[in-house]
C-alpha cells in the first residue's frame, strides 16, 4: 500500500511540473516593445535637431533608418506565433496529467512487481553464516560474478554429473543472495552424492535461508545429515532452531549447550552460537549459570599447570626456543595431516604471538590448499586467519 501512495505522489508531481508553464498567464508580464523604443528614438532625433546639435541632413538620414526599422518590427509583431488562448491552454493541461498518468500505470502494470519484498540474507531465526563460505562478492565486480555463475551454468549442462561443479555453483548463488537457487543447486549435488555430508548440510541451510525458518523438509536433511556424521555442528544447530521454532525450548536449549561443549576450542562458530543461546536463554527465562563452557578454557593441545610451571623457570632464550620447537612440531604434524582446520588454526595464532606474521600468511595459504574445494573448511580458516590478523587474509 505504501508502494502506491509514493507511487501516486510522484506521478501528482510530474504532472503538476509538466501543467504549470500552461495555464500560467503569460499575457499579465509586463513586456517592453522595440517599436515604442524606436519612436522614442525619433522623438530624440527632432530634438537634437532643434538644440543644432546634428545637421538637417545627417538627421533625415536616421529619421528615414529608424522609421525602417519600425516597419521591418511591425510585420514581426504581426506574423509572430501566439500560444493558445487561455481556456484552451486548461484543456491541454488536463490532457498531458492524463496521458502522463495513464502511461505511468499501464508501465508500472507491465513491468513493476509490487508483491515483491526485501529479504534478509539470514533467517528468521539469526542462523550463524560461520559454516558458509566466506568470499565477499563485493571484492569481485558484478559483471566478474555474473560471468562466473553463466560459465558454471553452461558447463554443468554439458557435464550435469558434476557433484562438485553443483557445490560451486550453489556457493555461487549464496554469496550473491540466491539461496532458493543454491538450494536446489546442492540438491543437484545431493543427488549424485548422498552420502556427503557437507552438500546435505548445506543444502538445508540454503533451504533455511530461502524459507525463512527451519522448514520440516530442511530439518529432514539436516537429520540425514546427522547419520552421515553425528556431530555434524551444522546440522545441530538448525536442528535446535527447528526444535525452537515449533516450540521445544528446552529440548534445544539443552542442544544448544551440548554443542558448545563439544566444540573445539578454536571453532570460529561457538562465539555466534554462544551469543544466540544467551539472547535464547533471556528471552525463555531460563538460568544458564554453570552450564555453558568458560570463555577462558584453554585449547585442548595447550600445556597443562606443570608445563607451564616448567616454562617460567627456563631462561628467555631456552623458553624461545621450547615455543618454537612446539610450533616446528605442530607444522610438522600438519604437514603430514593437513585436514585438520584446528591445528592449522592454532598454528596461525602461535605464529602471530612471535611476530612471524609472513609465515602465519604462507601457512594460512597452505591451509585453503589442503581445504581446497571445502568451502565451509576455508570459510572458517578465512574468518580465523582475519581475527588473527594474518596478512592476506
Amino acid at each position: 500500500m505504501i508502494l502506491w501512495i509514493i507511487l501516486t505522489v510522484m506521478i501528482a508531481l510530474a504532472a503538476v511540473g509538466l501543467t504549470i508553464p500552461l495555464v500560467r498567464r503569460y499575457e499579465q508580464r509586463p513586456q517592453v516593445k522595440t517599436v515604442d523604443i524606436l519612436k522614442g528614438q525619433l522623438g530624440e532625433v527632432d530634438a537634437q535637431v532643434a538644440a543644432s546639435l546634428i545637421d538637417p541632413a545627417e538627421a533625415e538620414a536616421l529619421r528615414s533608418e529608424i522609421k525602417r526599422r519600425i516597419l521591418v518590427e511591425d510585420r514581426d509583431a504581426g506574423t509572430a506565433a501566439r500560444p493558445f488562448p487561455q481556456a484552451a491552454m486548461s484543456w491541454v493541461a488536463l490532457g498531458l496529467v492524463a496521458i502522463v498518468t495513464l502511461c505511468a500505470t499501464a508501465l508500472y502494470a507491465m513491468m513493476g512487481h509490487p508483491e515483491l519484498t526485501s529479504i534478509a540474507a539470514t533467517t528468521a531465526a539469526g542462523v550463524p553464516q560461520a559454516q558458509s563460505a566466506a568470499v565477499d562478492p563485493k571484492s569481485h565486480p558484478n559483471g566478474q560474478v555474473a560471468s562466473m555463475i553463466s560459465s558454471l551454468e553452461a558447463k554443468l549442462q554439458q557435464k550435469p554429473g558434476d557433484a562438485q561443479g553443483w557445490q560451486m555453483l550453489a556457493w555461487s548463488y549464496m554469496r550473491t543472495g540466491r539461496p532458493a537457487e543454491a538450494a536446489k543447486a546442492y540438491a543437484k549435488a545431493v543427488a549424485i552424492d548422498p552420502k556427503n555430508v557437507e552438500y546435505l548440510a548445506a543444502q538445508g541451510e540454503a533451504m533455511a535461508q530461502s524459507e525463512g525458518k527451519v522448514s520440516d523438509d530442511a530439518a529432514a536433511i539436516f537429520q540425514r545429515a546427522l547419520k552421515g556424521d553425528p556431530a555434524d555442528p551444522r546440522a545441530r544447530y538448525f536442528l535446535a532452531i527447528h526444535r525452537d521454532q515449533t516450540g521445544d525450548h528446552k529440548g534445544a536449549m539443552d542442544e544448544f549447550v551440548a554443542l558448545l561443549k563439544s566444540a573445539p576450542p578454536d571453532a570460529p562458530w561457538a562465539s555466534q552460537v554462544r551469543t544466540y543461546v544467551e539472547d535464547l536463554a533471556k528471552e525463555q527465562h531460563v538460568d544458564l549459570t554453570g552450564k555453558l563452557p568458560s570463555l577462558l578454557s584453554a585449547a585442548a593441545s595447550g600445556p597443562n599447570s606443570a608445563q607451564v610451571a616448567a616454562a617460567g623457570k627456563m631462561s628467555d632464550a631456552d623458553r624461545q626456543a621450547m615455543i618454537h620447537s612446539m610450533v616446528d612440531k605442530l607444522a610438522g604434524e600438519l604437514k603430514a595431516n593437513p585436514k585438520d582446520t584446528g591445528g592449522w588454526v592454532r598454528l596461525m595464532r602461535a605464529r602471530m604471538v612471535l611476530g612471524e606474521g609472513l609465515q602465519a600468511a604462507q601457512d594460512y595459504k597452505q591451509a585453503r590448499a589442503a581445504f581446497a574445494g571445502d568451502a565451509a573448511a576455508q570459510a572458517a580458516l578465512q574468518e580465523v586467519a582475519k581475527s588473527l590478523g594474518v596478512p592476506g587474509a
